[in-house]
C-alpha cells in the first residue's frame, strides 16, 4: 500500500478529485464507488468544480453504493444515499438510472444480491474512495469482520453507533448496516483510502503499526497492490 502525505486537506481533496476525473476522461462510463462521509466532502467539491469548469463530465458514470444504515434509504435524514444526493449527485445532475445503491429499507439480503449481481455483470469497480473509521472500519466492515466476503449485512460496533450520530439531526438508533465486503475492494482497479484531521491520527498510526488482522479491518488494505493511503498532514502527525 503506497502512502502519500499532503500539506492540507484541500490539497488532498484536489489531488484525489483530479485522479477520479482523469479516470473518467479515459473511460466515461467508469464505475465509481465513493464513500459517504465528512472526509469525502472536499473531494466532492473539487469534482463538482472540475465538472463545472468543463474539465470532465460524469454524466455516463455509474455510481455504486459502498454502504448504508439498515432501515434507512433515500429521503431519510442521515442515510448514506441522501448524503450522496445532497453533496454530489444533485450538484452533478446525475441521472437516477446511473445510481446503483443499497436500499436500507428493503430486504437487506436481496440488496446484497442486487449489488453483487450488478458488479458480476458489469464490474469490476474502476475507482473506490474509502474512509477510515475511528475503530478502523472500512465501509461498514466492523472489527471482527471476515476478509472473504462480498456484500453482507453487519451488526454495528458500538464505536460506529456513537460516531455515526454526527450524520443525524437527532439521536437515531443504529443497529445494523449493509456494506460492500473486502472482496469488492480487492477486485477494484484502483482504491484510495483518504484520511484527514487530527482526530484520525491515532487510528492511522495503529493501522500502519499493525499486521493485517480481523480486529482492525483497514489493515487488510496493506496487502493490496491496488490500494493507496492518502493522508493530510494532521492525520499523519503521529507517523
Amino acid at each position: 500500500m503506497d502512502i502519500k502525505i499532503f500539506e492540507s486537506y484541500h490539497e488532498l481533496s484536489k489531488q484525489i478529485a483530479i485522479i477520479i476525473a482523469n479516470i473518467v476522461k479515459n473511460k466515461p462510463n467508469a464505475i465509481l464507488c465513493l464513500a459517504a462521509g465528512h472526509t469525502s466532502l472536499g473531494i466532492f467539491e473539487e469534482m463538482i468544480k472540475l465538472s463545472n469548469e468543463g474539465y470532465v463530465s460524469f454524466d455516463k458514470c455509474i455510481f455504486v453504493s459502498l454502504d448504508e444504515w439498515a432501515g434507512l434509504g433515500k429521503g431519510d435524514d442521515g442515510s448514506c444515499i441522501d448524503f450522496m444526493y445532497n453533496n454530489l449527485f444533485i450538484p452533478l445532475k446525475i441521472n437516477n438510472e446511473n445510481i446503483v445503491f443499497y436500499d436500507g429499507k428493503a430486504n437487506l439480503q436481496n440488496e446484497c444480491n442486487k449489488i453483487d449481481s450488478y458488479l458480476k455483470d458489469n464490474g469490476p469497480i474502476d475507482f473506490m474512495l474509502l474512509g477510515l473509521g475511528m475503530n478502523g472500519h472500512i465501509g461498514l466492515n466492523e472489527p471482527g469482520v471476515s476478509f472473504d466476503k462480498y456484500s453482507h449485512i453487519v451488526e454495528l460496533d458500538n464505536t460506529t453507533k456513537i460516531v455515526g450520530q454526527k450524520y443525524f439531526n437527532k439521536e437515531t438508533t443504529l443497529s445494523y448496516g449493509i456494506t460492500m465486503g473486502f472482496l469488492h475492494i480487492k477486485e477494484a482497479k484502483q482504491v484510495i483510502l483518504a484520511v484527514s484531521s487530527k482526530n484520525k491520527a491515532e487510528i492511522v498510526k495503529k493501522l500502519l503499526d499493525s499486521e493485517p488482522n480481523f480486529l482492525l479491518p483497514a489493515s487488510y488494505l496493506k496487502n493490496l497492490s491496488n490500494c493507496s493511503l492518502y493522508l493530510d498532514k494532521d492525520a499523519a502527525m503521529l507517523i
